[in-house]
């Protein structure tokens, strides 16, 4: 049977398509819940494997790239029956933006993640692919999304704050990591720290990682590494299929 994603675009997600067309052999079946559609219920979730948000743009003060409490409710009630949330962030995180709006943040009982800082990951000499902003990873954690995985880029990065119950950090920095805050442009050492992190949320789980690019088709995207079956293994195990 194929693989179903629904792919949230309601939410001012700056990944507007699901790169099938990447997988292979593997069947997929993708829908969109449009820019003008929502909001997000679990009826529209209802029977799809994978929720796919990728790369929130958070602001302030519009409404459009918050959660509302129903819809809240609705991805918890999906996840809880045994869904699959991917979700994907980049360069500026969350924006700072709190968790009483609405951001991104309110999802952390599912994704473990409480925080995503507001700026990006700049990488020891070793650990980038030709700027320091495209992160080299060739250090994973045993898990079956890294299974086969010897190598994964991840342009324009983010790191978490995460929680201390039901996450595994399957992805971090070195130990020489540096970040440059978007706030200020100030940059300093954040040694070894989260980029990718997996949870269970009753009889569901979430991947959530701190770049959306290395989704896009390109020489730092796709195209670079491993990634292409690094997503593949992502959306099996959302599925329950490793």
């Amino acid at each position: 049977m194929p693989y179903s994603i629904i792919v949230d675009l309601s939410h001012r997600e700056k990944i507007e398509e699901f790169p099938e067309f990447s997988m292979g052999e593997d069947e997929f079946e993708v829908e969109y819940i449009d820019k003008n559609e929502g909001p997000i219920d679990h009826d529209l979730l209802e029977g799809f494997d994978v929720l796919f948000m990728g790369n929130i743009q958070q602001t302030m003060d519009s409404k459009d790239d918050k959660f509302t409490k129903d819809e809240l409710l609705a991805i918890k009630q999906y996840v809880g029956e045994g869904g699959g949330l991917f979700l994907t962030t980049g360069a500026g995180g969350d924006r700072d933006v709190p968790m009483k709006l609405g951001s991104i943040r309110v999802l952390y009982k599912m994704t473990g993640v409480r925080r995503y800082w507001n700026g990006t990951i700049q990488e020891a000499s070793s650990h980038f692919l030709v700027n320091k902003q495209n992160v080299l990873i060739n250090d994973l954690f045993v898990h079956p999304i890294t299974q086969g995985i010897t190598e994964i880029v991840l342009p324009n990065c983010t790191f978490f704050t995460i929680t201390e119950e039901d996450v595994e950090d399957i992805i971090v920095t070195s130990e020489k990591a540096e970040f440059k805050y978007l706030a200020d442009n100030d940059q300093g050492s954040i040694g070894i720290v989260p980029i990718c992190a997996v949870s269970n949320f009753f009889s569901g789980r979430c991947v959530t990682i701190g770049s959306s690019d290395w989704l896009i088709e390109d020489e730092f995207g796709l195209d670079a590494g491993d990634n292409i079956p690094f997503l593949s293994n992502i959306i099996k195990w959302l599925s329950f299929d490793i």
